[in-house]
This record gives structure tokens, C-alpha cells and sequence, in this order.
């Protein structure tokens, strides 16, 4: 009796460990969402989640208003408790920059990944955004509407981003703004 007791707890812990290692559900969302917020950052807004690599996340999010708003975003873990944040930060929304863009190494928390670049959009005219590194390769930005009105972009590579060129363009790809990001 008691092998058999033992050999279904052995099957029904390897059937839920496949669960959890597999899954991203609903569930992962809220949990990562719920994560964020305990940033306790007035008038957060989660503005997306990048799901990466297996049980790691990405999410960006805004807080503030007016001179006090500030973009970020956070990386993410799922172990056996559920989704903690393990790296991040955010920085205020300058007046003069169109794609105020922020910059996280990411070596240490992705095994395919090195560098993040983001940034909220603030000027409805820009449409798309490449990145130039200082290798000269090309890459289009992810741009993501939230909120109706809000907009942002994102690039994970691997390679080191910093010290590469980002061109925000309009819809006919003209340079709305360019930016070098720096060592």
C-alpha cells in the first residue's frame, strides 16, 4: 500500500513540475502583474509583458504624471512561489526627448540575451524605431500601443547596445529624432 501511495505522489509531482515549467497562462499574467504593482509607484500602469525565455518575463510599465512620469521596466523570475522581480528600474520622461530611451544589461538573467533598450514614445509622428549598433547592424524597435493613447518601443539583443544609434521615423521614414546612447 504504502509503494503505491508513493508511486502516484512521485507521478502526480512530476505531472505538476511539467505544469509549472511549461505553463504560461492567465494565471502567469496576473502574477505578474500583481509583481508590479507592489512597486507601489503612484499611478502605475503595466503598459505590456514580454514573455522571453522559459519562467522569465519582461514588463514594462509607467508611473506618475506631468513632470514626475517615469518609464520602465523589470525583469522578471518564476520559481516555486511565482513571479518576483528580480532586476529593474525607470526613469523620468524628459520634455526635450522624443523616445526617452533607458538602457538594462540583461547577461546575468538571460541565457540568449545581453541588452535592452526602451523607451516611451512622446511624439505622435514617430512610427518606428531602428536601432544602429556600433558593429553597424540594423534592427527595427518593437513598438507597442497601450492604454489607446500611450506608445513605447523596446529592442532585446545580444549584443551590447550602448553606444548604438536610434532613429525615430515617421510613417515616409523620415529622422524625427536621433539619438546616440551612451557608454
Amino acid at each position: 500500500m504504502k509503494k503505491k501511495f508513493l508511486f502516484l505522489l512521485i507521478i502526480v509531482l512530476l505531472i505538476s513540475g511539467i505544469y509549472f515549467i511549461n505553463a504560461t497562462s492567465k494565471d502567469d499574467i496576473e502574477e505578474i502583474q500583481k509583481a508590479v504593482i507592489a512597486l507601489e509607484q503612484p499611478e502605475l500602469t503595466i503598459a505590456h509583458i514580454e514573455f522571453v525565455e522559459k519562467n522569465k518575463a519582461i514588463a514594462f510599465y509607467e508611473w506618475g504624471h506631468g513632470a514626475d512620469a517615469s518609464f520602465g521596466n523589470v525583469i522578471l523570475k518564476k520559481n516555486l512561489l511565482g513571479w518576483e522581480i528580480v532586476r529593474g528600474g525607470s526613469l523620468y520622461l524628459l520634455e526635450d526627448s522624443k523616445l526617452n530611451w533607458g538602457h538594462l544589461e540583461l547577461r546575468n538573467y538571460f541565457s540568449n540575451y545581453t541588452d535592452i533598450l526602451r523607451g516611451k514614445i512622446t511624439d505622435p509622428e514617430i512610427e518606428k524605431v531602428q536601432v544602429i549598433t556600433k558593429e553597424r547592424r540594423e534592427y527595427q524597435a518593437k513598438v507597442i500601443q497601450y492604454n489607446n493613447e500611450g506608445r513605447f518601443w523596446f529592442l532585446i539583443a545580444d549584443e551590447e547596445l550602448l553606444g548604438a544609434t536610434v532613429l525615430g521615423l515617421s510613417f515616409e521614414g523620415n529622422v524625427i529624432e536621433k539619438i546616440q546612447t551612451r557608454h
